[in-house]
Order: structure tokens, then C-alpha cells, then sequence
């Protein structure tokens, strides 16, 4: 079994957004949408927490983008996602028989027009060790709507046409192992695979198209005989964070 280590680093973006109207409201939203969450604002997260029918306590702190959860174009969409995340942890916080956490941060991105927003949730469940999830959303926000992978790139062709890249992260995944082992081969992680995510996480950056693999954690490889004898891996959300260049993926690209 594997699990993604846990960075240190923060990824709080709270630097404001160019080009985004509302801004100037949005930077005072903050401290009212932590209010609708039931936390309390410490001018970087919102926190809250809960206490279980064991007196187990769950730890929850979310980072707010101040310059999206009042966007037009964004609002809706991160609004609901970080409702739905507190409300998801306080839920699981109440029926904990130890204590937890949940903390959530972010990063945004700009290509153009549109805008990825990278929400990276890291969280403790029932196991000795935390896990590691991601939950992105792209906008176009000179049409003001939401944008899925496949209105940007040929999705069937990222496997190949991004293969040399992918096999780089996938031969330096934890933990070590030889490349081109199992469960660490190409084919394994293409879109229609378990271990990808389906390609659900991701994001647009400049100059590169991200792939966050698997986008929230895989109990095991599917199917589960596909070697048989062999142990059933658990992929923790991430493990595997692709960077594929968009010259790579010019032929198919549709931005």
C-alpha cells in the first residue's frame, strides 16, 4: 500500500486575480461565507469544528479564494463545493471515535480567458494516516461558464501524445520501484482506468495541462485480477500529478 506524503507547503493563492470583476466585493467575503459555514474567520482559513457521540474532536479549516466565492462566473460552482465539503466532514467529524482533521487549500490558475481552480483536500478517515484528494474546476470567463476537459483537448489522445511525460511521474512515484513496473505502467492510468481518475482532476496553466491521478483515493486497481497473486495497491489522490506541456498536445488543443 502507498500513500501520497503529505507536503508542507501551503497553497493558499492571496494574491487577487486580475481581470475578474466584482473585486473589490469579493475581498470582504471572506469572513461572511466562513459565517455560512458556521466557522470563524482568522483572515487565512475558516474554522470550525465538531464533536463527536465519542467526545472525538474533527479539526476543520478551509481556505476561502476570496476573489471567486463572489465572482459571477465562479461563484456558484466554489460556493457549493465548500459548502458541500464542511457539511461532508462535519458529517463524518460526528460519528469519529478518534480525532481528526480536514483542511483544504487551493490554487488557481490562468491560461487566456479561462481560469483552473485546484482545491486539494487533506483529510483523516478511519486509517493510522491522512489522505490526499483533489477537486478542480476550469472556467471560461469571457463567456462566464464552466468548462470541462473535453471542450479544450481531444481526451483519447492525451495518453499518447502526453505518454513520455506521464511515464516520467509515473516512474517517480512512491514508493520507489523499478520503472515500468506494475502498478506503475502507462496503461494502468489512461483515462478509462481506475488509477487515473478519469482524468477528473485537472487543470490549465500557461504553458501546460495538468493531470492530478486518481483525482480522490482507489482502494485497489480494477479489475482486481489483473495480476493475479499480486498485492491490491491503494492510490492516494495524487500520487501521481502529471505536467504535460501544451506543445505536446498542439495538435489536439483546442484553445
Amino acid at each position: 500500500m502507498i500513500r501520497r506524503i503529505v507536503a508542507t507547503s501551503i497553497l493558499v493563492v492571496a494574491a487577487g486575480l486580475p481581470g475578474l470583476p466584482g473585486m473589490a466585493i469579493a475581498r470582504a467575503s471572506a469572513p461572511s461565507f466562513c459565517g455560512e459555514l458556521g466557522g470563524d474567520w482568522d483572515g487565512q482559513y475558516c474554522r470550525t469544528s465538531v464533536v463527536s457521540e465519542r467526545n472525538a474532536v474533527r479539526d476543520i479549516k478551509v481556505a476561502l479564494p476570496s476573489d471567486l466565492i463572489d465572482n459571477p462566473v465562479t461563484s456558484s460552482v466554489v460556493r457549493d463545493y465548500l459548502r458541500t465539503l464542511v457539511n461532508n466532514w462535519k458529517s463524518v467529524g460526528a460519528h469519529m471515535v478518534a480525532d481528526s482533521f480536514g483542511e483544504e487549500n487551493y490554487q488557481v490558475f490562468r491560461h487566456g480567458n479561462y481560469l483552473s481552480a485546484v482545491f486539494h483536500e487533506d483529510y483523516h478517515a478511519d486509517g493510522p494516516k491522512p489522505n490526499n484528494a483533489y477537486r478542480t474546476f476550469t472556467f471560461d470567463t469571457a463567456s462566464g461558464r464552466r468548462v470541462q476537459l473535453a471542450d479544450l483537448v481531444t481526451v483519447s489522445a492525451i495518453p499518447q501524445l502526453g505518454q513520455p511525460f506521464i511515464e516520467t511521474v509515473l516512474n517517480q512515484a512512491a514508493p520507489p520501484h523499478d520503472p515500468g513496473t506494475y502498478p506503475f505502467i502507462a496503461d494502468r492510468w489512461t483515462p478509462d482506468k481506475v488509477y487515473s481518475g478519469g482524468y477528473r482532476a485537472w487543470a490549465l496553466t500557461p504553458d501546460e495541462l495538468i493531470l492530478y491521478m486518481p483525482d480522490y483515493p482507489v482502494g485497489h486497481d480494477e479489475p482486481i485480477n489483473f495480476d493475479p497473486g499480486a498485492l491490491q495497491w491503494f492510490m492516494d489522490g495524487g500520487t501521481v500529478e502529471a505536467h504535460i506541456p501544451l506543445s505536446a498536445l498542439a495538435s489536439v488543443l483546442r484553445v
